[in-house]
Order: C-alpha cells, then sequence, then structure tokens
C-alpha cells in the first residue's frame, strides 16, 4: 500500500507538471517567412500611459482659459543622483533618461504651452556650422553680392543670421533616492521537503525638481516627490527521492510594480505641479490616480484679448528746438547699446512722443572692417536693439520702420577694412505724418 505522503507527493509533482503546460501554452510564436525559425511574440506595442493622464488633460484646458499668453518651456538635465549599480543586472536599476520622460510629461499638455528643444541640439548646431561654412544648402539657388556689389548664383544657403527663440521657463533637477526595502515582511515553511513561500516587500524612490526663470535664473518653485513600489513572491517547493530518482521542483509567482513607471509617474506629478505654479493653475484638485478625466465638462474657451481703446488725441504745441535726427554709436564689431547712446535713445524718444504722433525711421550702419555679408547682418542687428529700445520707451512698434546698409553708406569714407567709430551707427530720424508715409515692413538695401 502507498502511504498517503507518497500519493501527496506525486499529486503535487503532476500539478506542478500541468501548471508549467499550462504556461507554456500561453507563449505566441510569430515568423515573419515561412522558411525562417519562428520566434516569441510577446504583446503589441502600446502608448506608454500613466494613470495621470486625464489631470493633464484637464490642467491643458485650465492653462487655455486663464487667457495667458502661452508659456515658453524647455527642459534640461534630470539625471538618477542615486549612484546605484546593480553587478547581477549589468547596470543602473533607475532610468537614465529621467529628462525624456518629463520632455514627454510636457507634451501631455499639448497646445496649450511652446515645447522648446534645449536637451539635445547637435542637429541644429551642426547644420548652423555648415550654413556657416557654405555647406549647406536646400537644392535651390541663392543670389549672393560680393564687395563689388555684382551678383552671382550660388547652391549654398547664404548666412544672415537666425533665430531661436528664447524660452520663459525650465525645468531640472533629478532622480535623487532609491530606497531597497523600505519595508518586508512573510513566511516559509516546509515539512518533510514540502512547503510554500510567501512575502511582501516595498521600496522607494524620490524624485527633486524644480522650475527656473530662464531670463534671471531664478528658482521659481520646486518640488520634492516620493513613490513606493510594492512586490509580492509566493512558490512551493517538492524535494524528495523516489526510489532511485531524485525529484526536486519549485514553482512560483513573483510580481513587483515596475520601478520606471513609479520613475515616471512621480516626474509627472512634479511637472503638474510645477507648471501650475507658473501658469496659475492650482495642480492639487486635478490630481487623480484612476486615469480619468478631472474635469470632463470643461472646455477651453477661444481667448481674444479685447483691444486696447486708442487714447483720446491730446493737443499739445510742438517743440520747435528739438532735433529730428539723432546718431546712435556703438563699439567694434557689438550691437549693445553704451550708456551714451542710451542716453541719446531717451533723448529721441523722449522728442518723439512730443506734439502729433510721429514715425520714425532706424538706418543701421557698419565700419569697412569686416567681411560685406557680415557687416550687412551687423547693421540690421543695431537697428533691431535700438528698434526695441524706442518700444520700451513707449514707441509704438508699428510707427517704426528700419532699413540697414552694412558698410555701404559710411560717414566718414575709408579704404576697406579700415574701423572708423563714427562709421559704426544707427541714426534715428523722426518723421512727422505729412512728411512721408513709412512702410511698416523691415527691409534691407535695395528692397
Amino acid at each position: 500500500m502507498i502511504a498517503g505522503s507518497t500519493w501527496l507527493k506525486r499529486i503535487t509533482v503532476v500539478s506542478s507538471i500541468v501548471a508549467l503546460a499550462g504556461c507554456a501554452a500561453k507563449v505566441e510564436h510569430y515568423k515573419r517567412h515561412d522558411s525562417e525559425a519562428p520566434t516569441v511574440q510577446g504583446p503589441p506595442v502600446t502608448d506608454n500611459s500613466t494613470p495621470l493622464e486625464g489631470s493633464f488633460q484637464c490642467m491643458a484646458r485650465k492653462i487655455k482659459n486663464n487667457g495667458r499668453e502661452r508659456l515658453r518651456v524647455t527642459v534640461g538635465n534630470v539625471k538618477d543622483y542615486t549612484g546605484k549599480f546593480s553587478e547581477a543586472e549589468g547596470g543602473n536599476p533607475i532610468t537614465q533618461g529621467g529628462a525624456l520622460m518629463v520632455m514627454s510629461a510636457l507634451g501631455k499638455l499639448g497646445d496649450a504651452i511652446r515645447l522648446h528643444e534645449r536637451f539635445d541640439t547637435q542637429v541644429t548646431e551642426l547644420e548652423l556650422r555648415y550654413l556657416d561654412r557654405r555647406y549647406l544648402g536646400d537644392g535651390g539657388m541663392h543670389e549672393v553680392r560680393d564687395k563689388g556689389g555684382s551678383a552671382q548664383n550660388v547652391p549654398w544657403k547664404p548666412y544672415y543670421g537666425g533665430t531661436v527663440i528664447e524660452t520663459d521657463y525650465f525645468l531640472v533637477g533629478g532622480i535623487t533616492e532609491l530606497n531597497y526595502n523600505v519595508h518586508s515582511g512573510g513566511i516559509e515553511a516546509t515539512v518533510d521537503g514540502i512547503g510554500g513561500k510567501g512575502r511582501v516587500f516595498t521600496v522607494n524612490v524620490a524624485v527633486d525638481l524644480r522650475i527656473v526663470d530662464t531670463s534671471s535664473l531664478e528658482v521659481v518653485r520646486t518640488t520634492s516627490l516620493q513613490k513606493q513600489i510594492t512586490g509580492y513572491e509566493v512558490g512551493i517547493n517538492l524535494f524528495e527521492f523516489f526510489k532511485n530518482t531524485l525529484v526536486d521542483i519549485n514553482a512560483g509567482l513573483k510580481s513587483q510594480e515596475p520601478l520606471q513607471l513609479g520613475v515616471r509617474t512621480a516626474l509627472e506629478l512634479g511637472v503638474l505641479e510645477l507648471m501650475g505654479a507658473v501658469s496659475n493653475v492650482d495642480h492639487e484638485p486635478l490630481i487623480n490616480f484612476d486615469g480619468e478625466d478631472p474635469c470632463p465638462d470643461e472646455a477651453p474657451r477661444v481667448y481674444e484679448p479685447e483691444p486696447e481703446p486708442e487714447p483720446e488725441p491730446v493737443a499739445v504745441e510742438e517743440p520747435e528746438d528739438l532735433p529730428t535726427t539723432y546718431t546712435v554709436y556703438f563699439e567694434e564689431d557689438a550691437a549693445e547699446l553704451s550708456a551714451q547712446a542710451v542716453r541719446t535713445i531717451d533723448d529721441a524718444a523722449e522728442a518723439a512722443l512730443q506734439g502729433e504722433p510721429a514715425n520714425l525711421l532706424l538706418e543701421g550702419h557698419t565700419d569697412r572692417e569686416g567681411a560685406e555679408l557680415y557687416n550687412l547682418e551687423l547693421s540690421r542687428r543695431r537697428a533691431v536693439v535700438v528698434q526695441g529700445a524706442l518700444i520700451q520707451r513707449g514707441i509704438k512698434k508699428e510707427r517704426i520702420s528700419l532699413v540697414w546698409y552694412g558698410e555701404s553708406q559710411p560717414a566718414v569714407p575709408t579704404a576697406d577694412g579700415v574701423a572708423e567709430p563714427l562709421n559704426r551707427r544707427v541714426v534715428i530720424q523722426i518723421l512727422r505724418d505729412d512728411e512721408i508715409a513709412l512702410d511698416v515692413t523691415s527691409t534691407g538695401p535695395g528692397q
């Protein structure tokens, strides 16, 4: 007669084999071609969503509804500062792509913000170098002029200076904590070679982020968030001799909440908090970890700013002793305003604001030191700088026109290559409505 314990052992063996067979039956295989060996195929590729998807949808609508101009935002470095490295796994247990996760989180706000690239700009910088070396083209021909004024068609794009739009804020920070075995517990028991075990465990990860004003480097808001990661493990073991045969069977299940998903969720919550701080949106009522939209009935409104009322015309006698032409001088190879230049612009703005509304014509110039194309662009930059200073002093942009001549119209004629201070200038002409009708489109020479 076979003892009951032996029957129990055999039943356990058979049950384990059936269970393993069932696991194997769930594996799917895929063949790209009939002649290939089949490969294991898992689930399809899906969106890498988190429980905060609905919160981002709601915040995007609230940012649009607050009527403010869209903020320009970018991301700096968000790296792993934990220093953890696993020899067994051959790498870092925490993702090294925190900045990419933050960038993706900002992208979930859609067109509620303007997202700018600063993390990896090597392609743009490479193309700018090609452009400067006259390697870069767009498939067409472009007309350029040499120092003698003669034109020729070339297959490369002439470089007159590009524009990289400035940002308002950037996010930066890091993954600062990874704590193993914050809490664990379980039980394991074995009798006569047969037993089971079970345990639960908890690890902890933390992130620290901040949002910084790009223009001043002032830290506007900081946040420190943590996420506990839970897991469990159960198993059964059979170890026994059947006559001359050794049987050793282990079966079980081990599952852990994804560590990287916890990091991503913590970073996303940090993005919601920091963007809410600079967008005047309270993020706390929006936090919903079940993935549902916490404000489904709120639709974004179309913001149309009300036109500013035109001021009532005021009759003011126009002074007769104010000059109508002012000259702003610049340092060599520079487009920055000196203290003297600021005083000249102050005087020009005061004169332009006296009496009837005036139009202003700004003419940018350089000396003859340097390449002709470079000087043409430098004269434009100088005119633009003076234009911005006049706007800050109350002159309406639509009343300012620009033209730039490079080195072609010197105040003091010199030979090529000579640095003449009196030629490095922007001439401000104050013109009344009855004198000239200005075209507000900025132009270069000959246009």
